[in-house]
């Protein structure tokens, strides 16, 4: 999975566990949970493209959660949703599979 360049354009705005995000290539704004908003940004920094597993991984651990605690399909909703919007390409057989 990487990240698209519209998903490196994004305004955010943090209320406690709630993300509203501005996404300029659409003119739409999106609320994203915890969750959603720790997979964009272990992306961001990620320097590259992840596989699902690594990406997962890394989200889990940004979380502060384990492997049991982020449930694989609420993961594989969320990339899907991600990737509807443009913000993320998956480019593994993983996404599809799910």
């Amino acid at each position: 999975m990487v990240l698209t360049s519209a998903g490196r354009e994004l305004d955010w705005q943090e209320w406690d566990e709630v993300y509203i995000v501005f996404q300029p290539t659409s003119a739409e704004t999106h609320v994203f949970n915890e969750t959603t908003a720790a997979i964009l940004r272990c992306l961001d920094s990620g320097g590259g493209a992840l596989s699902t597993d690594a990406l997962k991984a890394r989200t889990e651990a940004a979380l502060g959660v384990d492997s049991a605690e982020l449930v694989a399909d609420d993961f594989a909703f969320a990339t899907t949703r991600l990737e509807e919007l443009g913000l993320i390409d998956c480019l593994d057989d993983a996404c599809t599979v799910q």
